[in-house]
């Protein structure tokens, strides 16, 4: 009985020293809490800006730009990183104060001319917030930052240097065109060229897909076929076929031109779910403004369709960066050539017999 007394006793005792430690903890974790510095108002712009670039950003009705500096030429940004850099920005949150003044020692924090990252963001004309982003501390998740005219380093708990640390190219949008709900493809037309590669030509030696030595064209243009009533597709187990009778439409497409081989037949599956992805397009990345296709790369296909009344036009090329097959393209859509990944050229280099039964 009495060993079972000093058990409970030292149980005891364990849990009033550990309440005394939290208590200590939380009184302590008051004292040092996180200072938030929210950012009132809208912020029209943004500019960031290193030793050796600068990167604008700018809204316009609602939209928001990139460009690699005043006066250059303005592309379209993604939504996305623009709403990450402002939150960055806007809802800053300061953990502890690493240092009265970085002085000597900025190069440790990061915050020499050489390193740092100049954020201002900008109201009208008027700056108001400006961060001097210096590197991640040792647990990477945390940045050493300056704020304002605030000689004082921080520490945040962002990875601001991670977020900032970006040029024109990574903020600037991927996507090409994304069609509506109500931008059905109406009719697509499509041309594809020999594949010249070492592998095509393998292939064909050996007489199997002996058409991808030669131009292909063909075209479809879209129909409405009648898919029964709504009243029938919700009768149901109960039999109910009162009321009045909504026609249903299903999509159907039609081969108006282009020839399979003997005995094959389009099959209206693949072809829906064909014509269903061309329904974005996006890059991988973007060439120079002023770039032509690179040299060694050759035309693989155009593709051309009408989706809500508007004509919209694509070329792949296809070449070689090392051992890998590469893919460049352009569209009506944006006047600059740009890189697609090898399943989405995949799309827009499809032959008549890929969509055959």
């Amino acid at each position: 009985m009495n060993k079972l007394y000093m058990r409970k006793i030292i149980l005891l005792s364990c849990i009033a020293v550990l309440l005394c430690i939290y208590i200590v903890q939380l009184a302590l974790s008051r004292r040092t809490g996180i200072k938030a510095m929210p950012l009132a108002g809208e912020v029209d712009s943004l500019t960031i800006q290193t030793a050796a670039s600068e990167v604008r950003l700018t809204r316009k009705d609602g939209s928001w730009f990139v460009s690699r500096g005043e006066g250059q030429t303005e592309y379209e940004a993604s939504q996305a990183i623009v709403d990450s850099l402002l939150t960055d920005v806007k809802d800053l949150k300061l953990l502890a104060t690493a240092s009265r003044s970085a002085g000597s020692d900025s190069a440790r924090y990061g915050l020499d001319d050489a390193s740092k990252i100049v954020v201002t963001a900008y109201t009208g004309q008027t700056a108001v917030r400006t961060l001097h982003v210096g590197k991640a501390t040792s647990t990477n998740s945390q940045n050493y930052v300056q704020l304002d005219n605030d000689a004082a380093v921080y520490i945040v708990g962002a990875s601001l240097h991670r977020d900032f640390d970006k040029q024109c190219d990574d903020i600037r949008s991927k996507s090409i065109y994304s069609l509506g709900d109500d931008a059905k493809i109406e009719q697509i037309r499509c041309t594809v060229y020999p594949d010249t590669g070492a592998e095509a030509s393998a292939t064909a030696e050996n007489g199997q897909d002996a058409g991808k030595g030669q131009t292909e064209r063909y075209s479809f243009v879209r129909e409405e076929a009648a898919g029964g009533t709504a009243d029938a597709a919700n009768a149901g187990d109960a039999g109910d076929t009162g009321g009045d009778s909504v026609s249903l439409s299903k999509a159907s497409w039609k081969l108006t031109s282009g020839t399979l081989e003997d005995g094959k037949e389009v099959d209206g599956d693949k072809v829906s779910g064909w014509i269903s992805s061309l329904s974005l397009l996006s890059a991988s990345a973007w060439l120079a403004d002023n770039a032509t296709v690179p040299a060694g790369y050759e035309p693989a296909s155009e593709l051309s369709f009408t989706a809500g009344g508007k004509d919209y036009r694509m070329k792949l090329y296809k070449g070689k960066e090392g051992e890998e097959d590469a893919y460049v393209m352009s569209c009506s859509e944006t006047p600059y050539l740009f890189k697609v990944a090898s399943y989405m050229a995949a799309r827009y280099n499809k032959r008549l017999s890929d969509l055959s039964k």
